[in-house]
C-alpha cells in the first residue's frame, strides 16, 4: 500500500481533509490547488479544440471576460479566473480546476440579457471555489487506484489515475454540489450588482429550450448539451426562487438587456463554419466543401458534425467525417471499418475515389442490412455514409439511398452562399407583431416555436412593438 500511494503523493494528488470557507463543509480534495491549476491548464486546450476552438470575435470574448471578472472580483480570488467562448451551437458550459471557465456560443445565443450570462458563469465560478472539480476527480481517482489494487501493475494504476483527463471534471455534477454551486453562484451574481432573479430566469428558458429539441429531434431525451452536464432544473429552479429574498438579497438589480443584445447581433447560431449546416432536404460543409441531399421522406438532425436522417420503417442514415494520422485510401479504410465482413467495392463519386461495402445486422427487431461508403475527401479526411434499412426496405430504398450517395458532391459557388451559417440579427417588433418576423425564419418546421424558444417566450406571446428581439436570418 506505502509503495503504491508514494506516487501518489509525488503528484500532488493526496491532499487531505479540511474545511472549504466557501461551502462550509469538510471536503476531502485528494489533490493539492497547485496539481489543480496544472491538470486544468493541461485540460483547457482539449476542451477548446473539442468544442469547435475558440469564437473569434474578440469583442465578444472582452464583453464575456468583463462580465466573469466582475462575478469574480466577489469570489476572494479575483485574479483566479480565466473566461473563453467556445465556437460551438451547442447549449453548454463547463469549469476546470484552475478557474477554466467556458461557455458556448449556443448558451450566449439562448441568453437573454446581460444577467442571465452572468448567472451561468457565477454558477460555472462557484463549482471552482467550491471545488467540485476536485471532489469528482478524487471520486474518479478512487475507483481507478481500486482497480489498480486489485491487480494492476503500479506504474500503470498511476498513470491511469493522473491521466483521467477532461472527462472526470465534466461529467454531471451531483444534486448536492448542482444546489450548492447554484446558491453560492447567487450569491456572487447579487454581490455583483446582478439581478438575481436572472438565473431562475435561464433556467426556464432552457427547459423551453429543452422541449422544442425533443420536437425536433422526435426523441423522448433530446440528450447532450447544457442539461444533460446540468441536470435537475425544475428543483434548481424552485431552490433560485426560494433564495432570491431573503437568502440573497431582494430582486432587482442590473440585467442590462439592450448592450447585451447589441453584443451578440451578427453571432453565428447553429452550427458552424467547421460542423455544416442542414438547409432543407440538404447538407453542406463550407470547411470540408461537400454537399449531399437526403432522399424523399428522410427528416434531417445534426448533433455537431453528425448528420441523421430518419426514413420509413426505422431506416437511417449517418453521416460524419473522420480524419486519420496519415494518407489513406477510401477501400483500405472501408476493409478496416468493415473488419472480416467484406471486400470494399471501388468506385468514384462525382470526382472523389470511394468504396463501399454490405453488412448484415442481426438486430432484436430483425436482420438489417448496413450499407456502408468511405469517401477520400482530402488525403487523411474521409466522409463517412452509413444506411441503415430494415432487410425487408432494403431493396424499395435501394434507389432513393444510391441517389443520396451520388448527390454527394463539392461545393459551388451558389452552395457555399447557400450553406453559410446561420446568424442573430437584433431587430425591433413591427406594429403588427412577431407574425412577420416568424415569417423570415429561415426554417420550415416549428419557426414560431423556434423563434419563441430563442426570445424566452410563451407559445402566442408577442413583445410590445419596438421592442428588441432576436432573430435568425442567413
Amino acid at each position: 500500500m506505502r509503495r503504491f500511494l508514494a506516487p501518489l503523493v509525488a503528484l500532488g494528488l493526496l491532499a487531505g481533509c479540511s474545511v472549504n470557507p466557501v461551502t462550509g463543509r469538510s471536503q476531502t480534495f485528494l489533490m493539492a490547488p497547485a496539481t489543480e491549476a496544472r491538470i486544468g491548464a493541461a485540460q483547457h486546450p482539449r476542451l477548446v479544440a473539442e468544442y469547435g476552438g475558440v469564437y473569434a470575435d474578440p469583442a465578444l470574448a472582452a464583453y464575456v471576460s468583463a462580465i466573469g471578472r466582475r462575478i469574480a472580483l466577489r469570489t476572494g480570488r479575483p485574479d483566479g479566473f480565466g473566461f473563453t467562448v467556445l465556437d460551438s451551437g451547442t447549449v453548454n458550459a463547463f469549469a476546470l480546476p484552475g478557474g477554466y471557465i467556458h461557455v458556448t456560443r449556443g448558451l450566449v445565443a439562448l441568453a437573454g440579457d446581460e444577467a442571465e450570462l452572468a448567472s451561468v458563469l457565477a454558477h460555472e465560478i462557484a463549482h471552482v471555489t467550491a471545488r467540485h472539480s476536485a471532489e469528482r476527480y478524487r471520486q474518479a481517482a478512487i475507483g481507478e487506484l481500486g482497480v489498480g489494487l486489485m491487480g494492476a501493475a503500479l506504474g500503470g494504476a498511476v498513470a491511469s489515475a493522473a491521466g483521467l483527463g477532461a472527462d472526470a471534471y465534466l461529467s454531471a455534477y451531483n444534486r448536492q454540489q448542482e444546489l450548492e454551486a447554484d446558491a453560492i453562484g447567487l450569491s456572487y451574481l447579487a454581490r455583483a450588482g446582478y439581478d438575481p432573479a436572472a438565473l431562475s430566469r435561464f433556467l426556464r428558458r432552457l427547459d423551453r429550450d429543452h422541449a422544442l429539441r425533443q420536437r425536433l429531434t422526435g426523441a423522448a431525451d433530446a440528450g447532450g448539451g447544457f442539461r444533460a452536464s446540468h441536470p435537475r432544473a425544475a428543483r434548481r429552479i424552485v431552490q433560485a426562487d426560494i433564495l432570491v429574498g431573503p437568502a440573497v438579497g431582494s430582486a432587482g438589480g442590473i440585467r442590462n438587456r439592450d448592450a447585451y443584445l447589441a453584443h451578440i447581433d451578427g453571432l453565428v447560431y447553429g452550427s458552424g463554419i467547421g460542423e455544416g449546416r442542414i438547409v432543407g432536404d440538404a447538407y453542406g460543409n463550407l470547411a470540408a466543401g461537400i454537399m449531399w441531399r437526403a432522399p424523399p421522406g428522410f427528416r434531417m438532425v445534426q448533433h455537431g458534425g453528425t448528420v441523421e436522417a430518419f426514413g420509413p420503417a426505422g431506416s437511417r442514415i449517418v453521416f460524419d467525417r473522420v480524419t486519420l494520422d496519415r494518407p489513406v485510401r477510401a477501400d483500405a479504410y472501408l476493409a478496416v471499418w468493415m473488419r472480416e465482413s467484406g471486400r470494399p467495392e471501388r468506385l468514384t463519386i462525382n470526382g472523389f475515389p470511394a468504396a463501399t461495402g454490405l453488412l448484415r445486422i442481426d438486430g432484436r427487431a430483425g436482420p438489417k442490412d448496413a450499407r456502408l461508403v468511405a469517401i477520400r475527401i482530402g488525403p487523411s479526411t474521409v466522409a463517412r455514409f452509413l444506411f441503415l434499412t430494415p432487410a425487408p426496405w432494403t431493396d424499395r430504398l435501394d434507389l432513393d439511398l444510391r441517389r443520396a450517395t451520388y448527390s454527394f458532391h463539392a461545393l459551388t459557388a451558389a452552395d457555399r452562399e447557400r450553406f453559410a451559417p446561420a446568424r442573430i440579427a437584433i431587430v425591433p417588433v413591427p406594429a403588427g407583431g412577431i407574425g412577420p418576423l416568424i415569417g423570415r425564419m429561415p426554417y420550415a418546421t416549428l419557426p414560431a416555436e423556434r423563434f419563441a424558444a430563442l426570445n424566452g417566450l410563451t407559445p402566442g406571446e408577442s413583445p410590445p412593438p419596438g421592442t428588441p428581439v432576436k432573430l435568425i436570418v442567413d
